[in-house]
């Protein structure tokens, strides 16, 4: 993950030696040839690296390399398919897995919204995530980390799009008329965790009928890398769940309300 951070931050060619002595490791040549069976491909030479290309699927590499968040992704994970990220984020947290692990799928089978609707996930599409939160807000209060989590994705992805991005309480997230994510908070009075799930179409959205959807590619000049997206969000999250003082997220949730 090192390897990757040096070689995005600089952009161009780096030395071997230098590389080598950054992250420790004398021999490059392992960890180059594991990067590039998970789909980062390098331009090599005897003195330096040059990253090319990163893959198109979610790596947890790529998006780890991008945060410098406390919490929040310091541990990351990605499955290609999973009934659903809140399960494993529920299974984690009852075994004591630490605050802020994110748990990524590619394809849900069995993802979920609200009122025990069935969120589509198709493989390869979008953000399928969960975070697993052990705040000491109060019962009472939770819907705040609902709301947080819409925040953060709102911004996240309206630096992308061409098209304002909006809230539709309690916790959908809406550009050009139609849903593009939407967000889940899972607890129980047994639990010393929550579990947020997160959901946001990227390259494409499901036709449900009669119900609008949106995926962010439709609303982007360019098509958007979701590993770049996915570590944006979960700085954005951070920010607020850790730093922001609790009386600002309300308003900041009302602001992204039409008319709100």
């Amino acid at each position: 993950m090192e390897l990757i951070r040096l070689l995005f931050s600089a952009g161009h060619p780096v030395s071997r030696k230098a590389l080598s002595e950054r992250i420790g490791v004398p021999d490059l040549e392992g960890l180059l040839e594991s990067l590039e069976q998970a789909g980062f491909a390098f331009d090599r030479s005897l003195k330096s690296i040059r990253l090319l290309s990163e893959p198109d699927s979610l790596v947890p590499q790529a998006i780890m390399a991008r945060l410098e968040t406390k919490t929040i992704g310091r541990t990351v994970l990605v499955y290609r398919e999973t009934s659903s990220t809140n399960d494993l984020a529920r299974r984690a947290g009852s075994a004591g897995a630490a605050e802020g692990m994110v748990f990524f799928a590619e394809h849900q089978t069995a993802g979920r919204g609200t009122h025990g609707r069935k969120w589509v996930s198709p493989p390869n599409q979008g953000l399928w995530l969960s975070v697993l939160l052990r705040s000491q807000l109060p019962f009472d209060q939770y819907p705040l980390l609902v709301q947080m989590g819409a925040i953060a994705a709102a911004a996240a992805v309206e630096r992308w799009s061409e098209h304002p991005v909006y809230i539709k309480p309690p916790n959908d997230l809406t550009v050009g008329g139609g849903k593009l994510g939407g967000f889940l908070l899972e607890t129980s009075n047994t639990w010393d965790f929550q579990v947020l799930g997160m959901g946001i179409n990227v390259k494409s959205a499901p036709q449900i009928e009669g119900y609008p959807t949106a995926a962010l590619d439709q609303f982007s000049k360019h098509p958007v890398p979701r590993a770049v997206l996915a570590s944006e969000l979960l700085s954005h999250f951070e920010d607020w769940y850790l730093r922001t003082p609790l009386e600002f997220v309300a308003p900041a949730f009302t602001a992204r309300i039409p008319n709100g």
